[in-house]
């Protein structure tokens, strides 16, 4: 089903706590999907445990879930912005994305930059393509 390019489709947000949340997780508009900021909270709204790489693997789980409520998913990312406040976790990103994505990757921007929940220590909003799958071309 293709959506109208002019229609901006909003789904329940797939988390609990974003239910009274003043934004959207996430929002298509044709065959693009675009998240919100995404952090490693569980389903309570809480961050999860573990640090920089448990916070990063539950970012990636929340963002696949937004995209799902769109009929997208993580091999369907085209772009994403990254935020890291201590640069010295961005080798430890590069790891845990490797568990989610493969080659050939993304568009990615990674930016070191507050964010404004304490203890919060990764944000990322992606961008995909419906029914999308990102290949080589030569």
């Amino acid at each position: 089903m293709t959506i109208d390019t002019n229609t901006v489709e909003i789904h329940k947000a797939p988390f609990t706590w974003a239910e009274s949340a003043e934004y959207s997780q996430a929002v298509r508009v044709g065959e693009t999907v675009y998240t919100a900021g995404h952090g490693g909270f569980d389903d309570d709204g809480e961050l999860v445990a573990g640090g920089f790489v448990e916070q990063t693997r539950q970012t990636f789980r929340n963002i696949e879930a937004a995209l799902r409520t769109h009929g997208a998913g993580l091999a369907s990312v085209v772009k994403m912005t990254v935020h890291i406040p201590d640069v010295e976790n961005y080798t430890l990103f590069k790891e845990v994305r490797r568990e989610f994505f493969q080659e050939p990757w993304p568009a990615s921007t990674a930016v070191s930059s507050q964010l404004l929940i304490p203890g919060m220590l990764i944000e990322i909003e992606a961008i995909a393509v419906v029914r999308g799958q990102r290949v080589v071309a030569d």
